[in-house]
């Protein structure tokens, strides 16, 4: 019998074919015989001491340029008819995104990518501090944050780093994904003036962060990892007369060798992804200091398939379900 696969992600028909991971993987393991079904997370559900799915699209071919697909149609259909379960959905993760985790943490049938508990426990942009704290990174490895919602606790975090902020300061949401809300200060004085005029500041924190001037000379370098593999990696460059690198906000991709520190820095937090359980990351690295570790969604497997010429979705599948 054919081993089945499910994915769950964003609407389907809302997949671009060109550039998204999961359509990529889900390629990958179609064109490695396995059946391939796709769900919302709205259509996972706990239902007894079970966990269920429901509306499945079952995925029969896909490439850059077509997919198809048929709904199946049930109310009830046990986790536990599939061998794999990949969670593919975009932050933000919020309330609905923990329910996702909580249902799936609930079961120990299915093999879950990443796992539940991982996703629940490891945020994205704070994963590298776990492994600065674990001994694994360097502080000059890492990017000096202040993650707040206190006026004076920002600004004394701003004028214990001055001299990291000659180039200004990254001020984004704790929650936001993709670049979005991402807004680039030149001075502490500016942002100050702008944090006292934020009516919502005491509701949410806020992540501050100097700008590194690495991200204007040199860009900033998505780094995929499966199962304890770098297995590609490409550079990311800012639109002109913008701030984020990220692909989704107009940013251009192009292939550059790793420095010999970088590929070090690369390979230690591929095993330390390894031994915490999580099989499939997108690292972004700003010159030799990690700025995140994306779990929950990562991408770039298109991009540089079309950079390298190289299928590394397949590659990326073949190591994680072994």
């Amino acid at each position: 019998m054919q081993k089945k696969l499910l994915i769950i992600a964003d609407p389907i028909e809302k997949a671009k074919l060109k550039s998204d991971s999961s359509i990529a993987l889900a390629q990958a393991a179609i064109e490695d015989s396995w059946q391939v079904f796709w769900c919302e997370s709205n259509n996972v559900h706990l239902f007894g001491e079970s966990v269920f799915v429901s509306d499945l699209n079952q995925i029969h071919s896909v490439s850059t340029d077509e997919i198809k697909f048929d709904l199946i149609n049930k109310k009830k259909i046990p986790l536990r008819e599939f061998e794999i379960c990949f969670v593919r959905k975009d932050p933000p993760f919020n309330e609905n995104y923990k329910d996702l985790c909580w249902i799936l943490a609930s079961q120990s049938d299915v093999k879950i990518i990443n796992p539940a508990e991982a996703l629940l426990s490891f945020h994205e942009k704070a994963l590298q501090w776990k492994a600065f704290s674990d001994g694994v990174l360097t502080h000059d490895q890492i990017i000096p944050t202040c993650l707040s919602s206190s006026f004076e606790i920002i600004k004394d975090f701003c004028n214990e780093n001055k001299s990291l902020m000659k180039n200004g300061i990254i001020c984004k949401p704790w929650l936001g994904h993709g670049g979005e809300s991402v807004e680039h200060f030149k001075n502490t004085e500016s942002l100050f003036l702008n944090l006292k005029n934020n009516e919502n500041l005491n509701m949410s924190k806020i992540m501050i962060q100097p700008f590194l001037e690495e991200i204007h000379t040199q860009g900033d370098r998505r780094v995929l990892i499966a199962n304890g593999v770098v297995i590609g990696d490409f550079v990311r460059i800012p639109a002109e007369g913008k701030i984020a690198s990220n692909l989704a906000q107009g940013g251009s991709a192009i292939l550059r060798e790793m420095s010999k520190e970088q590929n070090l820095i690369c390979n230690k937090i591929a095993e330390y992804l390894k031994s915490k359980n999580i099989l499939f990351a997108g690292l972004d690295l700003i010159g030799c200091r990690i700025g995140e570790i994306n779990i929950t969604s990562p991408t770039g497997l298109r991009t540089y398939e079309f950079l390298a010429g190289k299928n590394i979705a397949k590659t990326a599948f073949q190591l994680m379900v072994k």
